[in-house]
């Protein structure tokens, strides 16, 4: 397989010869929510940026003149497209130099014997390209029919972009110009046809094409300053991988969101070029910035206790293990691992981050995992005040923003009507109904721990109903049978306590906890109740819906 594969421009690209979409291709068929966003990406840079589009493969010898298309059509007839109604709009208002210059050298080519070619050729058949859109106004049929579905896109594509650039100035059309053919991809050049498409299968459909994180790391590799005897950047970039091992790209992109930009996987690497390439930054210390937050990272998405254990440090601990493990609530990766790196950095008090936690902690605790509303417009909140954060230019600055987030997440707290109304279908637990038993585990240590101060352990504990499942003849029948389960009816013990009361009465079980349990929620729900019915039940269980909802929470 003879393969070629460089970073070219499409400035280079277009001036190699033709390209042809064989009549076997797909039609056409990006629509405006597509080229408006190709549109956007692109005025987002300047002229003498590059900006990456991603590979593009096609048969053909790589020195030749002749490619057909195999995988990126439907960017380069984007593409040429732009640069015609750019062209058009030149002739329109008599710059006739500037749309020659695009007219000879991108839309149209010359051969040896002078005669002009169509650089980009379509075979499907498609008439409607060449008269619609690549030739000059005045030779324009503007009359055709459109047959196929890619045609009529093709035509209303046009006119999009024409009304769209109508308006714009010489000088603007200049730069949109110069920022197109400035777009940079890596040409893929196979010289038989089966090969290509073997490779655009690799590339697309057997998941095996680069990831973002493998483009920075060919970048790192390929300009981080070496020095003798050391073995940089591998030892760096195997600590990376180890520590966002099986999650390179959601730590990749957490990474980016903290510091830079949210933005979708796709995009990051052409950030990457804008913001580290091309200002030449120094590649070790953005190597060194990955390597440190891929540590912090791994703390995040697996809290282990061992690494929180400087005073009250353990409540970190605990909020980050509920948000990430209890809640699954990933969206708030990029502000954790800004929180984490601020505090690790000695850059703002332990106090504000347990006040910072405290607040994410009780947000998604009550949006997410009681009433089960959605995050939305979070994930982007979340990034903007982590990098708010890092900017911000000292400790008492750094402190407002973490006040501020927690304004703004108190403001999108649901209401205590709205908590009420979910509280009795999340917490819950039955021997034959456990799906919410982690949560109700969450919520009875929750307010053990606060009585405690955070300053214990609640490792070897189980759950217990104070009122049995399998009642004994002891026990008053409960109006609502389906009360046993509820949360109001269920207390923490001790393991070594629970096979001691077992299901016996309500006043044995009190004097064998009241003597032996070291839990001082569950020795004061026996000692406030002389006994145990269905009212007893729903009162603990408002006292937990108040606690939960505000007092808990209270610094």
């Amino acid at each position: 397989m003879d393969v070629e594969a460089r970073s070219q421009k499409v400035l280079n690209i277009l001036t190699k010869g033709v390209f042809t979409i064989p009549d076997f291709q797909r039609e056409y068929d990006w629509d405006n929510e597509e080229v408006e966003e190709f549109l956007a990406d692109i005025n987002d840079i300047k002229a003498e940026e590059s900006y990456f589009i991603g590979h593009m493969v096609f048969e053909g010898e790589y020195n030749g003149d002749a490619f057909n298309v195999i995988d990126g059509q439907q960017r380069i007839t984007t593409i040429t497209i732009l640069l015609s109604v750019i062209r058009d709009l030149f002739y329109l208002t008599g710059e006739k130099d500037l749309a020659d210059a695009i007219n000879d050298k991108f839309i149209f080519g010359k051969d040896l014997s002078n005669n002009p070619y169509v650089i980009l050729e379509n075979k499907m058949p498609y008439p409607v390209l060449q008269a619609y859109v690549q030739s000059i106004p005045e030779k324009k049929n503007t009359t055709i029919k459109a047959i196929k579905s890619g045609e009529r896109r093709i035509i209303k594509i046009y006119d999009y972009l024409y009304k769209a650039l109508k308006n714009k100035t010489t000088e603007e059309l200049e730069r949109l110009r110069d920022s197109i053919l400035n777009l940079e991809l890596i040409f893929v050049a196979v010289s038989d046809q089966v090969d290509a498409f073997t490779i655009f299968e690799t590339l697309n459909a057997t998941g095996k094409d680069l990831t973002p994180m493998d483009l920075i790391k060919n970048q790192v590799f390929r300009l981080y300053p070496r020095e003798p005897h050391i073995n940089e950047p591998n030892d760096s970039w195997k600590t990376i991988l180890s520590n966002s091992e099986g999650n390179h790209l959601k730590f990749l992109n957490n990474f980016w969101s903290s510091r830079y930009k949210k933005l979708s996987n796709a995009k990051i690497y052409k950030d990457f070029i804008k913001r580290i390439v091309k200002p030449k930054c120094d590649m070790a210390v953005f190597l060194n910035d990955l390597k440190s937050d891929s540590e912090l990272f791994n703390e995040i998405v697996l809290p282990v206790k061992e690494k929180w254990v400087n005073g009250q440090e353990n409540r970190v601990f605990l909020s980050l293990k509920a948000i990430v493990d209890t809640f699954n609530i990933e969206v708030a990766n990029p502000i954790l691992l800004g929180l984490v790196r601020e505090y690790k950095n000695k850059n703002i008090s332990l106090k504000f981050l347990k006040k910072a936690l405290n607040i994410i902690e009780k947000y998604h605790f009550i949006n997410n995992a009681i009433s089960s509303n959605r995050s939305s417009g979070l994930d982007t909140m979340y990034a903007s005040i982590s990098r708010e954060l890092s900017n911000a230019v000292d400790k008492n600055a750094k402190h407002s923003v973490i006040r501020e987030m927690a304004a703004k997440l108190e403001d999108r707290m649901p209401s205590i009507d709205e908590f009420k109304a979910s509280f009795d279908s999340k917490l819950y637990f039955a021997s034959t109904e456990t799906k919410q038993k982690k949560l109700v585990q969450y919520v009875l240590r929750k307010i053990e721990l606060n009585k405690q101060n955070y300053n214990v352990d609640l490792n070897n504990i189980s759950l217990e109903h104070i009122y049995p499942e399998n009642p004994n003849s002891d026990w008053e029948s409960l109006s609502d049978k389906d009360l046993f389960k509820n949360i109001g009816n269920l207390v923490i013990l001790d393991s070594n306590i629970n096979s001691k009361v077992g299901s016996k009465d309500y006043t044995a079980k009190k004097t064998i906890i009241l003597k032996e349990s070291t839990l001082i929620s569950t020795k004061e729900v026996f000692d406030e109740n002389s006994l145990w019915t269905g009212s007893e039940i729903k009162k603990r269980r408002d006292l937990i819906v108040a606690l939960m909802y505000k007092d808990i929470w209270d610094d």
